[in-house]
């Protein structure tokens, strides 16, 4: 008997052993799991959808200005944990979560070690571009004990972009994102989120590599030279104003500025308003679905 209680715990060692898993989040700390977690507590939109698109359903999210509309089916039935900026220790700590995921940013980075002395683990992600997206995704698929679902989608997002590619064939038109308002805006670098999407677009981004960026989530602009755009001399203009939910729609705020009046693209009507919500901020698992839009917006006559 005590033979058989051996191996049956041998064989349990085993089993657990064999779905154990371990990963580190952008803050650098690891983690290691004996299973799929089964309450995950995420606090920002981007993550959301990364979870809920690997399979994961969670427990409870943190409220976002920027959160897509879709979502709203996700979470309708699900509780909030407060503001994504200042989300309630108390009421995470409450409902005793296996795992909390958050923003590779500051204000939730402070969090880990009140988390951590409940004994509740607190990790990090961003996603700055299609490769770590498909790291993100990897990840998030052991997390919610679905990897084939992570890899179906990453496989999607890489049908949709390289759908655009074909298409769009050789680039011959070059454009310009700005973000912001005519007063204050800043250029999309090739390095930034937006100045990927347009690559693989077919857009030719007159923002060059040699361009230096800020710092933190500005990293990937550059304060506009309107005597260097109209130099460059773009085909189209694409702006992101923060708040802005509508779908892409034709803009005509540049003509009322007299310094951008005068652009080729601003008299031709070639300027055209983005959503915030897919294009101000990394789109994660929409993508691939980002870059068809946009892709359809620089060549209409190649969608036809």
């Amino acid at each position: 008997m005590r033979r058989i209680l051996l191996v049956l715990t041998a064989l349990s060692l085993l089993a657990s052993s064999a779905f154990a898993f371990t990963f580190r989040d952008d803050a650098g700390d690891s983690y290691t799991f004996d299973k799929a977690p089964e309450k995950v507590v995420v606090l920002n939109s981007s993550n959301l959808e990364l979870f809920i698109a690997a399979g994961g359903k969670p427990a409870a999210y943190g409220e976002s200005g920027t959160m897509p509309a879709y979502l709203g089916d996700h979470i309708k039935s699900i509780p909030s944990v407060g503001k994504v900026q200042s989300p309630d220790i108390e009421r995470i700590v409450a409902m005793k979560p296996d795992l909390v995921i958050g923003m590779n940013f500051p204000f939730h980075i402070s969090l880990k070690s009140s988390l951590k002395q409940a004994g509740i683990p607190l990790a990090v992600f961003g996603v700055h571009d299609r490769k770590d997206l498909a790291a993100k995704m990897e990840i998030f698929g052991q997390i919610t004990g679905k990897p084939d679902m992570a890899f179906r989608k990453v496989a999607s997002i890489n049908t949709d972009i390289e759908k655009a590619v074909k298409t769009v064939g050789k680039p011959s038109k070059k454009i310009l994102v700005v973000y912001g308002t005519p007063e204050s805006f800043n250029m999309a670098l090739p390095s930034s989120f937006i100045g990927e999407i347009a690559e693989f677009a077919g857009g030719i981004n007159i923002a060059g590599e040699d361009m230096k960026g800020g710092t933190g989530m500005y990293s990937g602009f550059v304060p506009v030279s309107l005597e260097y755009v109209t130099m460059a001399d773009p085909d189209m203009i694409f702006i992101i104003s923060h708040g802005n939910k509508a779908a892409p729609a034709a803009d005509g705020q540049l003509m009322k500025q007299p310094a951008w009046s005068a652009l080729r693209a601003v008299k031709s009507g070639k300027v055209i308003s983005l959503p915030f919500d897919t294009y101000g901020i990394n789109p994660t698992v929409r993508l691939g679905e980002a870059v068809l839009e946009l892709s359809s917006l620089i060549y209409p006559e190649k969608y036809k």
